[in-house]
C-alpha cells in the first residue's frame, strides 16, 4: 500500500517551487522597510543620492560640500529614478537593491543553461544563491556590490555567446554590463567580468581564440568608451583633483597599503566560508557520489570566473566581505550541478545546528550591544525564535536528504530575525534620525554649525539637510571658531572631541556617543577637547 500525498497547504507548500519563491520574498522583503540606514555606508551613500537630487548635479556626486570621488555615479542615479517615482524615502533605495538582487536570479538561470546545466541543477543553483548568507544580508543594504554582481553576470551570460553566430549581439551586451560595472565600482568590472572570455579557450576548448579575443576587445573598448563618456565630463566639471581621484588614486589607491581597509592577502580566505553559509556546514555526499565526474564545461567556466577574481581580490590590499559578492554566483551554480545530479545533498540536521548557533549567537550578542532591558529582551526573543527554526529541521525530518529550497528559506528566516534584533537591540546606537530632524531644525534656522571631526555626510539624509556642515578635524580650528559663534553648535561622534560641557544633546551611536553642545558652553569649559 502506497503512503498517503502530502494534502493541504503544508504539503503543497513542499511540492510547489512557485510557493516557496514567494516565501522567500515574504521573507526578503520586511527590512526593506523597518531597517534604518546603518552609518556610515549607507548614510553616506544616501547622502550622496539627496545632494545629487537637491543640486541637480549628476555628473559629479557631492558630499559634505565636495566632490564625491570614492564611487561613480551609476547606484546615485538609480536611486534617483526611484526616488522621481516614490518620493524620497530610504525604504525606497532598499527596494531598489532588493530588486536588483532578485534580477540576478534569471540571469543565473540562463548562465546554467547555455553552459549546459540540467534543469535540477538550474535551480538548485538559485536556491543556494538565494540562500546564502552573503546574499541575505547584501540584497537590501544600499550598496554597490549586488548592482556589480548584475552586471558581472550579464556580462557572464553573454561571454559563450562570442564564439557563436549572434556574436554582434554578445559583444554589444557585454560593452553595456562592463560599461555599467565601470561606472559603479570602476576599472574592477572590467576584470571581473572579462576574465572568463579571456579564458573561453580553456574551458571552452571548440572556441577559436582569436576571434574570441578580437570579440572581447571590442566589448572591452565599447565599456571603456561608456565609462570615459561620463568620466570625461564629469572630470571636467569636478576639476583636476576630482580628476586625479576617479582616473588614479581611487583604483591605485587601493591596491597597495591600501587608503581604506587595508587587510593581509589572507583575509578572505576565512571570509568567504562565512559568506556561504549554511552551505558550507549542511552539504554531504550525496547516493551518486560514487560517481564521479565533473560538470565538464561549467565546471571549467566556474573556475575561470571565481578563482582569477579571488586571487585579484585577495592580492588588493583594500578589502570587505561584500566585495567578493560578484564571484560567488559562480560557486553556486557549480554546487547546483552537484545537487541536482545527487552527488551532494542537504543535511537537515546541519542546518539545523548551524542555525541554533546562529539564534545563540544573535541573542547573546545583540543583547549584550542594547542599550535598554527592552532592547535586550527584543534581542534574545528573535535568537530564540532562530534556534525554533533550527530545531525544527533537527527534530521535523527524518530521511535524507533535506530540499534545499527548505533550507534557503531557513537561513533567510534566522536573518530576517536577525536584522529584526538588531534593530530592536542596537537601533539607539546607530539610528541617527533624531539627532539628524534637530540638526535640521537649528539648520533651518539659521544657527551655525560645526561637525568636529570626519562627518561622512552621517546627518545629510536623515536630516534631508540643504546645506553641508562645515567640518574641522582641528581641535584649535574647533575651538576658534567656538569662540567666533558662540550661539553655534559643535557636533562630535568622534572619542577625540569630548568636552567637559553639557551637551544639548546626547545618544549612543556605535561603541561612543554621538553629541551637541553650544559653542559658548565649549569656550567657557575648555579652550580645546581634551582626549580621553
Amino acid at each position: 500500500m502506497t503512503a498517503a500525498p502530502h494534502t493541504g497547504f503544508i504539503g503543497r507548500f513542499r511540492e510547489e517551487p512557485r510557493l516557496q519563491a514567494l516565501a522567500a520574498l515574504l521573507l526578503l522583503l520586511p527590512p526593506v522597510f523597518f531597517l534604518f540606514p546603518v552609518p556610515i555606508d549607507e548614510t553616506r551613500y544616501l547622502a550622496v543620492a539627496w545632494n545629487m537630487r537637491l543640486s541637480g548635479q549628476w555628473l559629479v556626486p557631492w558630499l559634505d560640500g565636495a566632490p564625491y570621488s570614492d564611487k561613480a555615479p551609476l547606484l546615485f542615479w538609480l536611486i534617483n529614478l526611484v526616488w522621481a517615482v516614490t518620493g524620497v524615502h530610504a525604504w525606497a533605495a532598499r527596494l531598489l537593491e532588493l530588486l536588483l538582487a532578485l534580477a540576478t536570479l534569471p540571469l543565473l538561470a540562463s548562465l546554467g543553461r547555455r553552459l549546459g546545466a540540467a534543469p535540477a541543477a538550474v535551480q538548485a543553483s538559485l536556491w543556494l544563491w538565494l540562500g546564502c548568507a552573503a546574499f541575505a544580508v547584501y540584497a537590501d543594504t544600499v550598496m554597490f556590490d549586488m548592482l556589480l554582481t548584475l552586471c558581472t553576470l550579464v556580462a557572464w551570460r553573454a561571454t559563450p555567446a562570442l564564439a557563436g553566430r549572434r556574436w554582434p549581439l554578445a559583444v554589444a551586451a557585454m560593452a553595456l554590463a562592463l560599461g555599467a560595472g565601470t561606472l559603479v565600482k570602476g576599472p574592477v568590472a572590467l576584470l571581473v567580468g572579462g576574465v572568463p572570455a579571456l579564458l573561453a579557450p580553456w574551458w571552452r576548448p571548440q572556441t577559436r581564440p582569436l576571434a574570441t579575443w578580437l570579440r572581447l576587445l571590442a566589448a572591452l573598448l565599447g565599456a571603456v568608451l561608456l565609462a570615459l563618456a561620463w568620466a570625461l565630463p564629469a572630470a571636467r566639471a569636478g576639476g583636476t583633483q576630482y580628476a586625479d581621484a576617479i582616473f588614479l588614486r581611487q583604483t591605485l589607491g587601493r591596491v597597495v597599503q591600501s587608503f581604506a581597509h587595508a587587510r593581509p592577502w589572507w583575509w578572505y580566505l576565512p571570509i568567504l566560508p562565512a559568506m556561504l553559509l549554511p552551505w558550507v556546514a549542511a552539504i554531504g555526499r550525496g547516493e551518486a557520489a560514487a560517481a564521479g565526474g565533473g560538470g565538464g564545461m561549467l565546471d571549467r567556466f566556474v573556475a575561470a570566473a571565481f578563482v582569477p577574481g579571488f586571487v585579484l581580490f585577495s592580492l588588493i590590499s583594500g578589502k570587505q566581505p561584500h566585495y567578493l559578492l560578484p564571484l560567488l554566483p559562480a560557486l553556486t551554480l557549480a554546487g547546483g550541478v552537484r545537487l541536482g545530479a545527487g552527488r551532494w545533498r542537504v543535511v537537515g540536521w546541519r542546518v539545523g545546528l548551524l542555525l541554533a548557533l546562529i539564534g545563540i549567537a544573535v541573542a547573546v550578542g545583540l543583547g549584550k550591544l542594547a542599550v535598554d532591558h527592552a532592547g535586550r529582551i527584543g534581542a534574545i526573543a528573535c535568537g530564540v525564535l532562530i534556534v525554533v527554526v533550527g530545531l525544527s529541521f533537527v527534530v521535523g525530518r527524518r530521511t535524507p536528504p533535506l530540499p534545499v529550497g527548505r533550507a534557503a528559506l531557513g537561513m533567510l528566516a534566522a536573518l530576517l530575525l536577525g536584522k529584526l534584533a538588531f534593530v530592536l537591540a542596537a537601533g539607539p546606537r546607530y539610528d541617527i534620525a533624531a539627532a539628524a530632524r534637530r540638526v535640521a531644525a537649528a539648520q533651518q534656522a539659521g544657527v551655525p554649525l560645526l561637525f568636529a571631526g570626519p562627518q561622512y555626510g552621517l546627518l545629510t539624509f536623515a536630516g534631508r539637510l540643504t546645506a553641508p556642515i562645515p567640518a574641522t578635524s582641528n581641535p584649535a580650528a574647533v575651538a576658534v571658531w567656538a569662540h567666533a559663534h558662540p550661539q553655534g553648535w559643535v557636533i562630535s561622534s568622534e572619542p577625540d572631541y569630548r568636552y567637559p560641557a553639557t551637551p544639548l544633546y546626547r545618544q549612543p551611536y556605535r561603541d561612543g556617543s554621538l553629541r551637541i553642545w553650544r559653542a559658548g558652553d565649549v569656550t567657557g569649559a575648555m579652550a580645546a577637547p581634551s582626549r580621553d
